[in-house]
């Protein structure tokens, strides 16, 4: 006989059982439930979407203003002042010949069309054979069907098998504080470019575009690439007319110090596929942001942009989109996540010396703890054991909000936590993350069973 579960709500939710706390309000870095009791959101609610913080009262005012207004349109016949004010006000926050811009619900949205916008841009030169995306084993782009196609994370993908066409190329990650012992920095770079080269080689007349996060996110864990990876990647694109994607789902809106991740690495990308921070959790949003050098030839074809969802372009996105900008800038909330991020990141790094804490590593107010078994060999724990979630859970009956991932290994085993608090952190928020991560990591790893692992 099949046991039986025990539903408590009639959300479809990660775990049916699961005794979830009542969340009745939020300020600032704080979550409170209904018992009064205050959560420091150190994951920006799974993860960096709260840039702003929670409850901002800007916020709030223009989005209750516009819904009173004008919320939606239909945009295939009818424009509106507060979006062509916030698609100018976007394309002005992107990175210089970003001048175009397309906005929808949501990171797996803005890949997916992201994909379809490069795949245009080649019918639009008479290519009809390109029809693979270059992704990266280690990188996750979103949930829906394509999108976790052209992703790489094993962890994610395993489930759906059934369902995918694996007909996406994928690369090894650029993992620097994963390469061969023996192998330098500069080896192990030139050997990722040597791999991306011949792949470029081979299915240059198949290949529409490379996809990834400049910093990647859950599925490694704020791993940035070495110095010139992007810089020579963007070369290989470049003489094979391979459009670049940049995934700034999570790492976009200041939440690494810059404006867009892509901006460490001394190279822009062809289109930024952009979320989660874009909106700062107020309102389901994304965009797509193109450089004129994506649009010239498409609107040269005259035919247009072949896609299209209910809410892409409504008044009412607009409005936050345009408010949230306005916060970033008046509040100088890039210079903060660069200036706490930093600072943050020092106090991590003390926890170096615990037992179970293999690395820190990120930029800005996006990082990371790696969670081994062995230090000097780098040996992650048995998957079985679930070492960041114990951790994750440890931290939440003290009052701190993280998030356990896992698949740094081999896309399937190691363990993770991800940080991307609200871009308002302070000091004294961030030394709370520290002591508290600290005794929390004690905890789980005092139990009996990892004591002799």
């Amino acid at each position: 006989m099949r046991p039986r579960h025990v539903i408590h709500s009639q959300l479809i939710c990660a775990d049916y059982n699961g005794d979830y706390p009542e969340m009745v309000s939020g300020e600032g870095v704080y979550l409170i439930d209904r018992q009064g009791r205050r959560y420091l959101d150190a994951s920006g609610c799974t993860a960096a979407v709260t840039n702003l913080g929670h409850g901002h009262p800007r916020i709030a005012a223009v989005l209750a203003e516009q819904a009173r207004t004008l919320a939606v349109h239909p945009t295939h016949v009818f424009h509106s002042e507060v979006l062509e004010r916030y698609l100018g006000r976007l394309c002005a926050f992107a990175p210089d010949g970003f001048n175009h811009a397309w906005t929808i619900c949501g990171g797996t949205e803005a890949i997916e069309n992201s994909i379809k916008l490069a795949y245009q841009y080649h019918r639009a030169k008479g290519r009809t054979t390109r029809n693979r995306v270059l992704g990266r084993r280690g990188s996750y782009h979103g949930n829906s069907i394509l999108a976790l196609d052209v992703g790489g994370l094993k962890a994610r993908r395993d489930f759906y098998s059934g369902l995918l066409a694996d007909r996406h190329l994928h690369l090894s990650p650029c993992f620097p504080w994963r390469r061969a012992a023996e192998q330098s920095e500069s080896e192990y770079e030139d050997a990722l470019i040597d791999e991306a080269s011949r792949t470029l080689s081979q299915y240059t007349d198949e290949i529409l575009a490379f996809v990834a996060e400049p910093i990647v996110g859950a599925a490694l864990g704020a791993v940035a690439p070495t110095p010139r990876y992007f810089e020579r990647i963007a070369a290989l694109c470049r003489e094979h007319d391979v459009l670049m994607i940049a995934d700034e789902v999570m790492t976009g809106f200041g939440r690494t110090g810059r404006a867009f991740g892509c901006e460490h690495f001394g190279t822009h990308t062809d289109i930024l596929a952009c979320a989660k921070g874009i909106s700062g959790g107020y309102f389901p949003m994304g965009a797509v942001i193109a450089h004129d050098r994506v649009l010239e030839p498409i609107v040269a074809s005259g035919v247009p942009f072949q896609s299209g969802q209910t809410y892409s372009c409504i008044p009412l996105a607009a409005a936050v989109g345009e408010a949230v900008l306005d916060v970033i800038e008046d509040e100088k909330l890039v210079a903060a996540s660069a200036q706490v991020g930093i600072y943050l990141r020092r106090g991590l790094e003390t926890l170096l010396d615990r037992r179970g804490v293999g690395d820190v590593r990120g930029t800005g107010l996006f990082l990371s703890v790696e969670l081994v078994q062995d230090v000097s060999s780098k040996a992650p724990f048995a998957t079985e054991l679930g070492v960041a979630k114990r951790v994750e859970a440890a931290a939440l009956q003290r009052g701190l909000v993280t998030y356990a991932c896992r698949g740094t290994v081999e896309g399937t085993r190691g363990d993770h936590l991800l940080f991307a608090p609200p871009l308002v952190l302070t000091e004294a928020d961030a030394d709370f993350i520290i002591e508290t991560l600290r005794a929390s990591i004690d905890a789980v790893m005092a139990a009996p069973e990892l004591r002799t692992v």
